[in-house]
């Protein structure tokens, strides 16, 4: 019976950072204590874990694939505001652009991170919105191919949102931050025990702030509970939701690369501040997820884990946008600055079920993990008519404002806007997937696991609100296998070897020039790597080298079929390879248990390879918006003597050098005489210091954000861009209960 609890006691482990079930002999129930693992506390040694986003009982050390983990004490240490600072902590993990400040969007490995790649308690979420890291517990990340667990995800990897889960001891906190420009923040977590069987947590936050760029400000609520429920002994029931606001000024920058006489060039005429939108402009956006976990222990060495989850994401958005620059008839600098009405809602829910099991056959040992998922989502898009007004019919074309007369750039009234259409497109997933960690020896271990997934986006419906006609467009169906394969070499508990094949899949949009659907993309990656555990296991250092490669990689046809130009986005025609190499290394742990350290470097060298003579993508040259390096170290110390208490913490992020544009097709580049139309970014870096005291229950804290004022700019193709937040300080006062 004790051992079957705790069993049952490392599954929750792995879904909670800070919890463990444990067996009350007295109440003969299941209950849940805080506990101070080293695997999971402050930094841990991540090797130690077990990473929920993995689906299986396998700790670290035994997957074949690097997994990042970022700690709650980690995101608080650093007085984190966004999730882009909270993946700074883990290399090769990279913002790629930022269009119109109303997200941040990542990259990994040369791939772009979409809806796909971000979970939260390992359900897809929209990645539309910016999340509130305080209702964190942890992030945890796998890099590269996940295709054998999730299905169609990019290659770089998945980012998984763990929330704060309840307790079953009296506890939480309240806290107000503040900061520069006008930055206020107040938030609070309360967690307790309701019976001797049910615990709750809440927590949330509200946040108001301006900021460096002109007229820009924003207002957030976030509000999340979560109740657990001891079901029997062997049983456990989590039911938790949270709902997100957000209300913000679109932000698209200094306006776009200049384009003058073929050459490309950024603006930098104007100070950072400078907003070129109007003083109108909105975005507002929500989200509301729901979620159900089912965990329940068969026997000592099988169970089940069951999530249900739901999602509504909306976003009401009235902004100009992608503003141009060129120069008038008379040598006066001018921008067009269009303007666009949208609103967007998606409704999701899914449904995944894994089974973990662990048997021997003979002398081999066995750990199993069987599963399947599925989910159903529709995606409606609103279509606007826009009044006639300066900004011309539909916000085709607009009046004129001059860099000269900074008086015009927040000018020109809000146009009138009525529903056009609305795009409707549902999509219906499925997988099932079985994975097999077997040990050989002691020492020698092999993983072998295979998906089978169906993809298929039902037809769409485009409605007109001013005919009421309805048109629909017939969908596609895709179906892949993706296999993973690894080999793990563990000579002792503290060091392991390993190489891996595995593939992902990228659904192609489009069809080919004979009106045939396009098939998906199946990309191959190989990796090698060591995961290493030293001064006494607490700290791990991990080091990987990776090749990925698509080797289908469609784009826009030149020509139909009947070799006229072809002026249709949506035909493609199979337009050569991608491939990814790339090497990465991390350290990170708690060499004493007053220090913290996290580091990491990354080197990445993405191109196009093998692509058709003409309109194909120039070979070798690197991939837009994807950095050569990224480096980043961290270090917190807390004074055991002396002043106790008092914490000191420095971090340090690089981004290398990367370019900005569209790549390069060698049509294009000839038609320019070899004058290319990428514009090379120069590399960063940003320095945070911090310091903090706790004295009984309060705890005080400051960092100052980007110390040497660095600047720099993230891009969003040729337009959007976006300065990197200038010197900045931080605040925060909290009180413990």
């Amino acid at each position: 019976m004790k051992k079957q609890i705790l069993s049952l006691g490392v599954l929750l482990i792995s879904m909670s950072a800070n919890a463990q079930m444990k067996f009350d002999p007295v109440n003969d129930t299941i209950r849940i204590q805080e506990i101070e693992d080293i695997n999971l506390h402050k930094t841990g040694n991540p090797n130690k874990a077990k990473a929920l986003t993995a689906k299986s009982n396998l700790t670290v050390m035994e997957n074949p694939q690097p997994i990042a983990i970022v700690t709650h004490e980690v995101i608080e240490q650093q007085q984190a505001k966004q999730l882009g600072e909270v993946l700074q902590n883990v290399n090769g993990l990279y913002i790629t652009s930022s269009r119109g400040n109303s997200q941040d969007s990542f990259g990994g490995r040369g791939f772009n991170f979409g809806n796909d790649n971000i979970f939260k308690n390992g359900a897809r979420v929209n990645s539309g919105v910016f999340p509130e890291v305080s209702g964190l517990e942890r992030v945890e990340v796998l890099k590269g191919g996940n295709a054998m667990l999730y299905g169609n995800v990019s290659a770089g990897g998945v980012v998984n949102l763990i929330t704060k889960k309840p307790r079953f001891n009296f506890g939480g906190s309240v806290g107000l931050n503040a900061g520069s420009w006008n930055s206020y923040k107040p938030t609070v977590d309360f967690y307790g025990p309701i019976s001797e069987k049910i615990a709750f947590r809440v927590n949330g936050a509200y946040e108001t702030a301006e900021s460096f760029r002109d007229v820009v400000e924003s207002q957030k609520y976030y509000f999340n509970p979560s109740f657990l429920f001891n079901i029997g002994e062997k049983s456990q029931l989590i039911v938790e939701a949270d709902y997100l606001k957000n209300e913000f000024t679109p932000d698209f920058g200094i306006g776009a690369i200049e384009n003058n006489d073929k050459s490309y060039r950024l603006n930098t005429f104007l100070p950072r501040n400078a907003f070129l939108g109007t003083d109108w402009q909105y975005q507002n956006t929500e989200q509301a997820t729901a979620g159900i976990t089912f965990n329940h222990q068969f026997s000592e060495f099988w169970t089940l884990n069951t999530v249900a989850s739901f999602q509504n994401y909306t976003k009401d958005y009235f902004s100009t946008e992608r503003i141009t620059w060129t120069y008038d008839n008379a040598g006066r600098l001018k921008w067009n600055r269009p303007v666009n009405r949208t609103y967007n809602e998606q409704n999701y829910t899914a449904l995944q079920l894994n089974l973990n099991g662990e048997i021997n056959t003979g002398k081999i040992n066995h750990k199993i993990l069987i599963g399947t998922d599925g989910d159903y989502g529709t995606a409606d898009a609103y279509a606007y008519n826009l009044s006639q007004t300066a900004y011309g019919t539909n916000g085709s074309t607009n009046g004129t404002i001059y860099l000269d007369d900074p008086s015009t750039w927040a000018s020109g009234a809000m146009p009138t806007a009525t529903k056009r259409d609305r795009t409707r497109i549902p999509t219906q997933r499925f997988g099932i997937y079985a994975q097999d960690f077997i040990s050989i020896t002691e020492q020698f271990k092999v993983l072998a696991g295979l998906r089978w997934s169906y993809i298929e986006n039902l037809e769409t419906e485009k409605k007109s609100f001013v005919t009421n006609d309805v048109n629909n467009t017939a969908g596609t169906v895709d179906r892949a296998f993706s296999p993973k394969a690894g080999l793990i070499y563990m000579p002792n508990d503290n060091l392991s070897l390993f190489a891996t094949y595995t593939n992902s899949f990228s659904a192609n949009t489009g069809r080919d020039i004979y009106d045939n659907s396009l098939t998906p993309s199946i990309i191959d990656q190989f990796e090698v790597g060591m995961k290493k555990n030293f001064w006494k296991n607490a700290v791990a250092l991990n080091l990987s080298l990776y090749q990925i490669e698509n080797r289908n990689f469609y784009q826009m046809a030149e020509f139909n079929a009947q070799g006229q130009v072809n002026n249709d986005s949506t035909i493609k025609e199979f337009a050569g390879k991608m491939r990814s190499r790339g090497v990465e290394l991390d350290i990170t742990g708690n060499p004493t248990p007053n220090l913290m350290i996290i580091a990491g470097a990354s080197y990445n060298h993405a191109v196009y390879l093998d692509t058709p003579e003409g309109f194909g993508y120039v070979e070798n040259q690197r991939l837009v918006r994807t950095p050569a390096t990224t480096a980043n170290a961290s270090v917190f110390y807390t004074l055991p003597n002396y002043i106790k208490g008092l914490k000191l913490g420095a971090s340090v992020y690089f981004v290398g050098d990367r370019i900005a544009g569209w790549n390069d097709t060698k049509e294009t580049l000839d038609t320019r005489n070899g004058v290319s139309r990428l514009l090379p970014v120069d590399d960063y870096t940003t320095v945070a210091l911090s310091v903090g005291y706790e004295w009984q229950k309060f705890s005080v804290m400051g960092k100052v954000g980007n110390l040497f004022d660095t600047v720099n700019y993230n891009y969003h193709e040729n337009y959007s861009v976006n300065p990197i937040t200038p010197r900045n300080y931080y605040f925060t006062l909290t009180y413990k209960l």
